[in-house]
């Protein structure tokens, strides 16, 4: 057994406890989490073409002109869409705005997006993300737990290894973020 596949043997392990202890102190702390899962998987919400258009409108409607709507359901993710900052000069116009992915008992995502518009045309959609969820939340546990064991783990592989968590348990949700900044784009003027 070569040192690689002792390394990823003992992150597999590290990560299942951290799964395992996660779990048990997400559910044991909020016991309406487990409620509330199994409520989710009885009667699914089928997003229909029209409330996905009309969910897009009012979180356009949120960034160009305000108010933050929060929970908005667009893809099967609830993102909090909050106002953003335009600035025109001349031909460009700049607008810099942030979107949360809402999520239940811990820190939601960050997105942060920056769309440049020139003589009416999108030139650039910047975006960057900060990771909550699973991330933030498992990242010091399984740090300690790999130095407890030996593992040698950097920073990347920590957060790697939490937004895999992150993804397994809540989805891939950047998709729907990244659909409700390109319709923001479209209706920048």
């Amino acid at each position: 057994m070569g040192r690689m596949e002792i390394i990823m043997r003992k992150i597999m392990k590290v990560t299942s406890t951290a799964l395992l202890v996660t779990t048990f102190v997400v559910t044991s702390a909020y016991p309406s989490a487990v409620f509330a899962a199994s409520n989710d998987m009885v009667d699914p919400v089928v997003e229909t073409e029209t409330s996905l258009q009309s969910n897009m409108d009012l979180a356009v409607q949120a960034a160009l002109v305000g108010p933050e709507i929060k929970k908005l359901n667009v893809l099967g993710h609830e993102f909090n869409v909050k106002p953003a900052s335009i600035s025109k000069k001349n031909n460009l116009t700049v607008v810099n705005g942030q979107i949360s992915h809402h999520l239940s008992w811990r820190p939601d995502d960050q997105l942060y997006y920056r769309i440049d518009i020139e003589n009416g045309e999108v030139k650039q959609v910047e975006i960057k993300i900060d990771r909550g969820g699973w991330t933030s939340l498992s990242a010091p546990f399984l740090a300690t737990l790999a130095q407890k064991n030996d593992i040698p783990v950097t920073l990347e592989m920590v957060q790697e290894l939490g937004q895999k968590l992150g993804s397994f348990i809540d989805g891939k949700w950047e998709y729907a973020a990244e659909a409700i900044v390109s319709t923001i784009a479209l209706h920048i003027e």
